[in-house]
């Protein structure tokens, strides 16, 4: 599933002129199975615009197009791209019910929207708001469990009494249970400790590796340089670039737009200036770093 973002605008106060908007005439296309970041200082629209993707918020101009539905708020422009549809499609679009299946959102600090009495509970209201099964939902409740490494020990528990790290786990296999086509996540290390941060990075990129399209907003230039494949900036509410991240980090004018290089190429960076002798250019993770430089110390003996 790709999402065709076509001339988005949104006024969150509608009677502002265009020029105090959120978002401001954005266009852009995320490709199936991208694993894309959002990035932008504080105020720049990410947050914004991933929530016109699954229609918690209409584009007040503009139209985002995801497989058959048409999300946006004017609703002459809405009938126009209706037209010619069938019978399905238009009444799938009054609601969108279907269409936050495909799509998936995990909010900042999304552990805030536990709510039911045992994590098994909490993780299987999703598919179960969707139309599957009590059997089904659990299920999928269970496998989403596993797959963020919650043990079974863990299912009767109060999602309240659990450390700030397994209470994101859970919210999180609260959104996969449901098996979105789309996984967005709106800084989902906020908060977490280097180990935490690592964990949730690494099942996020797990389920990205099961076909999946995954898109994440984010402060974090660690996480845009080892993770992602594309990267979308974003200031005062404008797209500014959509490139890679090796293009991102060998621009100038990153402080311009309130971004910092990455703690890697920072590292890098410096290794080079005190004259290391390993090979850089290619290594884009921590791990991978540490290897090389275990091997030139091996090498030097």
């Amino acid at each position: 599933m790709s999402i065709k973002v076509n001339n988005v605008s949104y006024l969150y106060n509608k009677k502002e002129n265009l020029d105090k908007a959120a978002l401001k005439e954005i266009s852009l296309t995320i490709k199936d199975k991208d694993f894309v970041t959002i990035v932008g200082k504080t105020g720049s629209g990410k947050s914004t615009l991933v929530q016109t993707f699954n229609a918690l918020i209409l584009p007040t101009f503009g139209y985002n197009e995801i497989e058959e539905f048409y999300i946006t708020e004017d609703k002459k422009l809405k009938k126009e791209l209706l037209k010619n549809k069938d019978k399905t499609i238009r009444k799938e679009n009054k609601r969108y019910s279907k269409l936050k299946k495909k799509v998936g959102m995990v909010f900042q600090f999304p552990e805030y929207q536990l709510f039911s009495e045992t994590v098994l509970k909490d993780v299987m209201f999703g598919p179960k708001n969707f139309g599957f099964s009590e059997e089904e939902a659990k299920e999928r409740a269970i496998k989403a469990l596993h797959d963020v490494g919650i043990p079974e020990s863990y299912f009767d528990k109060s999602p309240f009494e659990l450390s700030g790290g397994e209470k994101r786990r859970v919210a999180i296999a609260g959104i996969i249970a449901s098996e979105p086509d789309i996984l967005i996540l709106d800084e989902p290390t906020a908060g977490l400790d280097p180990k935490g941060k690592k964990e949730i990075l690494e099942l996020i990129a797990a389920y990205h590796k099961t076909g999946k399209t995954v898109i994440v907003v984010t402060h974090d230039m660690d996480i845009v340089l080892e993770y992602s494949e594309k990267v979308i900036v974003l200031n005062n509410g404008k797209l500014i670039d959509i490139l890679s991240p090796d293009e991102l980090f060998k621009k100038e004018n990153l402080e311009e737009l309130s971004l910092e290089m990455p703690n890697l190429i920072k590292f890098k960076n410096q290794l080079k200036y005190w004259g290391f002798a390993g090979f850089l250019e290619n290594i884009n993770d921590f791990d991978s770093l540490i290897e090389a430089i275990v091997k030139v110390k091996g090498e030097q003996k």
